[in-house]
Order: C-alpha cells, then sequence, then structure tokens
C-alpha cells in the first residue's frame, strides 16, 4: 500500500482549507449601500497606542545603551 508523509496530508489539508475560504468569500456580494468607512474605534486606537509606545521605549533603550558604551570606553 502506499504510504504519505504525513507532512504532506497537512499541507493538503491546509491547501483545502485556503481554497474553501477563498471561494466562500467569492460568493459573497456584502452589504448593498453600506457605508464603505470603517471607524476607528477603541481597539485600534490602543494599538496605535501600545505600537507608538513600544517604538518610543525602543529607542530610549538604544540611546541608553549608546550612553553607556562610550562611558565604557
Amino acid at each position: 500500500m502506499l504510504e504519505v508523509p504525513q507532512m504532506k496530508i497537512r499541507y493538503l489539508f491546509l491547501l483545502l482549507l485556503v481554497f474553501k475560504a477563498l471561494i466562500s468569500k467569492a460568493d459573497d456580494p456584502g452589504l448593498p449601500g453600506g457605508d464603505p468607512d470603517v471607524p476607528i474605534d477603541g481597539g485600534m486606537l490602543l494599538l496605535l497606542a501600545a505600537g507608538i509606545y513600544y517604538g518610543v521605549k525602543k529607542i530610549g533603550n538604544k540611546k541608553e545603551e549608546e550612553t553607556k558604551s562610550k562611558l565604557r570606553d
């Protein structure tokens, strides 16, 4: 009997799931006459604020490391 490796079965299953999702999305016409604008609610603003905080913190840490390395030299 022909034995199929486990990884090929997983890839085939994943491929079938992706195609099913694409086909089902293609059949959905969407809401007629809906508002095309998407409001930015609290979740998006929270993610934006967290990203800004993370970036500022990384820049601050990098500058702090540079000053410490200059003091060591």
